[in-house]
Protein backbone atom coordinates (compact mmCIF):
# COMPACT_ATOMS: atom_id res chain seq x y z
CA UNK A 1 0.00 0.00 0.00
CA UNK A 2 1.33 3.41 -0.96
CA UNK A 3 0.52 6.40 1.24
CA UNK A 4 -0.20 9.40 -1.00
CA UNK A 5 -1.07 11.80 1.83
CA UNK A 6 -2.90 11.85 5.13
CA UNK A 7 -6.23 10.90 3.61
CA UNK A 8 -5.32 9.15 0.36
CA UNK A 9 -3.72 5.77 -0.33
CA UNK A 10 -3.10 3.69 -3.42
CA UNK A 11 -3.32 -0.07 -3.67
CA UNK A 12 -3.22 -2.29 -6.76
CA UNK A 13 -3.52 0.62 -9.15
CA UNK A 14 -6.60 2.05 -7.40
CA UNK A 15 -6.52 5.33 -5.48
CA UNK A 16 -8.64 5.37 -2.33
CA UNK A 17 -9.83 8.53 -0.61
CA UNK A 18 -10.37 7.94 3.10
CA UNK A 19 -14.00 8.73 3.85
CA UNK A 20 -15.17 11.11 6.54
CA UNK A 21 -11.82 12.82 7.13
CA UNK A 22 -9.75 15.58 5.59
CA UNK A 23 -6.00 15.84 6.16
CA UNK A 24 -3.75 18.81 5.38
CA UNK A 25 -2.32 19.01 1.88
CA UNK A 26 1.37 18.51 1.24
CA UNK A 27 2.96 21.95 1.48
CA UNK A 28 0.27 23.32 3.80
CA UNK A 29 2.00 25.22 6.57
CA UNK A 30 1.09 25.08 10.26
CA UNK A 31 2.74 26.03 13.53
CA UNK A 32 3.49 23.79 16.50
CA UNK A 33 3.03 24.55 20.20
CA UNK A 34 6.17 26.73 20.17
CA UNK A 35 5.08 28.68 17.12
CA UNK A 36 7.51 26.95 14.75
CA UNK A 37 6.32 26.42 11.19
CA UNK A 38 6.18 22.96 9.67
CA UNK A 39 4.63 21.15 6.71
CA UNK A 40 1.30 19.93 8.07
CA UNK A 41 0.60 17.79 5.00
CA UNK A 42 3.92 15.96 5.29
CA UNK A 43 3.34 15.47 9.03
CA UNK A 44 -0.12 13.96 8.42
CA UNK A 45 1.28 11.68 5.70
CA UNK A 46 4.04 10.50 8.05
CA UNK A 47 1.53 9.92 10.84
CA UNK A 48 -0.64 7.64 8.69
CA UNK A 49 2.40 5.83 7.31
CA UNK A 50 3.92 5.25 10.75
CA UNK A 51 0.57 4.11 12.14
CA UNK A 52 0.12 1.44 9.49
CA UNK A 53 3.76 0.33 9.59
CA UNK A 54 3.76 0.09 13.37
CA UNK A 55 0.48 -1.82 13.50
CA UNK A 56 1.61 -4.28 10.85
CA UNK A 57 4.80 -4.87 12.85
CA UNK A 58 2.52 -5.83 15.75
CA UNK A 59 0.70 -8.43 13.62
CA UNK A 60 -2.27 -6.27 12.75
CA UNK A 61 -3.71 -6.90 9.30
CA UNK A 62 -4.47 -3.89 7.14
CA UNK A 63 -7.56 -4.01 4.92
CA UNK A 64 -9.26 -1.54 2.61
CA UNK A 65 -12.99 -1.47 3.23
CA UNK A 66 -15.16 0.22 0.64
CA UNK A 67 -18.44 0.07 -1.22
CA UNK A 68 -17.96 0.00 -5.01
CA UNK A 69 -19.54 3.07 -6.56
CA UNK A 70 -18.93 5.34 -3.58
CA UNK A 71 -16.76 7.98 -5.25
CA UNK A 72 -15.65 11.46 -4.32
CA UNK A 73 -15.85 14.51 -6.61
CA UNK A 74 -12.59 13.49 -8.29
CA UNK A 75 -13.90 9.99 -9.03
CA UNK A 76 -11.70 8.41 -6.38
CA UNK A 77 -13.01 5.38 -4.51
CA UNK A 78 -14.14 6.27 -1.00
CA UNK A 79 -12.92 3.83 1.62
CA UNK A 80 -11.65 3.35 5.13
CA UNK A 81 -8.64 1.44 6.38
CA UNK A 82 -9.52 -1.24 8.88
CA UNK A 83 -6.84 -2.93 10.98
CA UNK A 84 -7.58 -6.31 12.52
CA UNK A 85 -5.60 -8.11 15.22
CA UNK A 86 -5.55 -11.91 15.52
CA UNK A 87 -7.21 -11.58 18.95
CA UNK A 88 -10.23 -9.97 17.30
CA UNK A 89 -9.55 -6.32 18.03
CA UNK A 90 -10.16 -3.82 15.23
CA UNK A 91 -9.03 -0.27 14.59
CA UNK A 92 -10.34 2.28 12.11
CA UNK A 93 -7.32 4.18 10.75
CA UNK A 94 -9.53 7.12 9.77
CA UNK A 95 -10.75 7.40 13.35
CA UNK A 96 -7.14 7.14 14.57
CA UNK A 97 -6.03 10.02 12.31
CA UNK A 98 -8.76 12.28 13.69
CA UNK A 99 -8.28 11.15 17.31
CA UNK A 100 -4.55 11.86 17.10
CA UNK A 101 -5.16 15.28 15.57
CA UNK A 102 -3.61 14.67 12.12
CA UNK A 103 -6.90 14.96 10.24
CA UNK A 104 -10.23 16.68 10.81
CA UNK A 105 -13.73 15.32 10.55
CA UNK A 106 -15.38 16.33 7.28
CA UNK A 107 -18.11 15.10 4.91
CA UNK A 108 -20.03 13.50 7.76
CA UNK A 109 -20.36 13.45 11.54
CA UNK A 110 -19.03 10.02 12.48
CA UNK A 111 -15.68 11.41 13.61
CA UNK A 112 -16.83 14.77 14.98
CA UNK A 113 -16.61 13.71 18.63
CA UNK A 114 -13.05 12.45 18.06
CA UNK A 115 -12.10 15.81 16.55
CA UNK A 116 -13.54 17.68 19.51
CA UNK A 117 -11.58 15.47 21.91
CA UNK A 118 -8.33 15.93 19.93
CA UNK A 119 -8.84 19.70 19.96
CA UNK A 120 -9.50 19.71 23.72
CA UNK A 121 -6.39 17.63 24.38
CA UNK A 122 -4.35 19.65 21.86
CA UNK A 123 -3.17 16.60 19.97
CA UNK A 124 -1.32 16.65 16.68
CA UNK A 125 -2.19 19.72 14.64
CA UNK A 126 -4.31 21.09 17.49
CA UNK A 127 -1.16 21.66 19.57
CA UNK A 128 -0.49 24.78 17.50
CA UNK A 129 -2.24 26.71 14.76
CA UNK A 130 -3.40 25.42 11.39
CA UNK A 131 -6.06 26.05 8.79
CA UNK A 132 -8.70 23.46 8.02
CA UNK A 133 -7.67 21.78 4.76
CA UNK A 134 -10.81 22.77 2.84
CA UNK A 135 -10.31 26.43 3.86
CA UNK A 136 -6.64 26.26 2.85
CA UNK A 137 -7.57 24.85 -0.56
CA UNK A 138 -10.23 27.51 -1.01
CA UNK A 139 -7.69 30.23 -0.22
CA UNK A 140 -5.22 28.70 -2.66
CA UNK A 141 -7.83 28.75 -5.41
CA UNK A 142 -8.37 32.43 -4.63
CA UNK A 143 -4.64 33.07 -4.98
CA UNK A 144 -4.72 31.77 -8.54
CA UNK A 145 -6.38 35.04 -9.60
CA UNK A 146 -3.08 36.93 -10.22
CA UNK A 147 -2.06 34.29 -12.74
CA UNK A 148 -5.09 35.16 -14.79
CA UNK A 149 -4.97 38.87 -14.06
CA UNK A 150 -3.71 39.47 -17.61
CA UNK A 151 -7.04 38.32 -19.00
CA UNK A 152 -8.97 41.49 -18.04
CA UNK A 153 -6.10 43.66 -19.31
CA UNK A 154 -6.10 41.79 -22.60
CA UNK A 155 -9.84 42.17 -22.81
CA UNK A 156 -9.47 45.93 -22.19
CA UNK A 157 -6.84 46.22 -24.90
CA UNK A 158 -9.07 44.40 -27.38
CA UNK A 159 -11.99 46.62 -26.43
CA UNK A 160 -9.86 49.74 -27.05
CA UNK A 161 -8.75 48.41 -30.43
CA UNK A 162 -12.33 47.65 -31.36
CA UNK A 163 -13.38 51.13 -30.29
CA UNK A 164 -10.66 52.74 -32.45
CA UNK A 165 -11.64 50.62 -35.44
CA UNK A 166 -15.29 51.52 -35.00
CA UNK A 167 -14.42 55.22 -34.83
CA UNK A 168 -12.29 54.94 -37.95
CA UNK A 169 -15.09 53.08 -39.72
CA UNK A 170 -17.54 55.76 -38.68
CA UNK A 171 -15.21 58.49 -39.96
CA UNK A 172 -14.67 56.69 -43.25
CA UNK A 173 -18.38 56.07 -43.62
CA UNK A 174 -19.18 59.69 -42.80
CA UNK A 175 -16.56 60.97 -45.23
CA UNK A 176 -17.93 58.67 -47.93
CA UNK A 177 -21.44 59.98 -47.36
CA UNK A 178 -20.24 63.58 -47.49
CA UNK A 179 -18.31 62.93 -50.70
CA UNK A 180 -21.33 61.20 -52.19
CA UNK A 181 -23.49 64.15 -51.23
CA UNK A 182 -21.02 66.57 -52.85
CA UNK A 183 -20.88 64.50 -56.03
CA UNK A 184 -24.67 64.25 -56.18
CA UNK A 185 -24.99 67.97 -55.50
CA UNK A 186 -22.55 68.77 -58.29
CA UNK A 187 -24.44 66.43 -60.61
CA UNK A 188 -27.71 68.20 -59.83
CA UNK A 189 -26.10 71.59 -60.46
CA UNK A 190 -24.79 70.39 -63.85
CA UNK A 191 -28.23 69.06 -64.70
CA UNK A 192 -29.90 72.37 -63.80
CA UNK A 193 -27.24 74.28 -65.75
CA UNK A 194 -27.90 72.18 -68.87
CA UNK A 195 -31.64 72.68 -68.53
CA UNK A 196 -31.16 76.44 -68.31
CA UNK A 197 -28.96 76.45 -71.42
CA UNK A 198 -31.58 74.47 -73.34
CA UNK A 199 -34.25 76.89 -72.17
CA UNK A 200 -32.21 79.83 -73.46
CA UNK A 201 -31.74 78.24 -76.84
Amino acid sequence: MRIIDGDTVKLGGTTYRLAGIDAPENGQAATDARGRRFDAGAAATDALSHCLTDMQARDWQVDIVCHPGDLDRYRRQLARIELTHPDGRTLDACAWMVAEGWAVAEYGTQYRALENDARRRRRGLWAGEFERPKDWRRARRGQSAPATAAAPATAGWLWALRFVLEVLLAIITGASLILLAIVMGASRQRTRYRRRRRALW
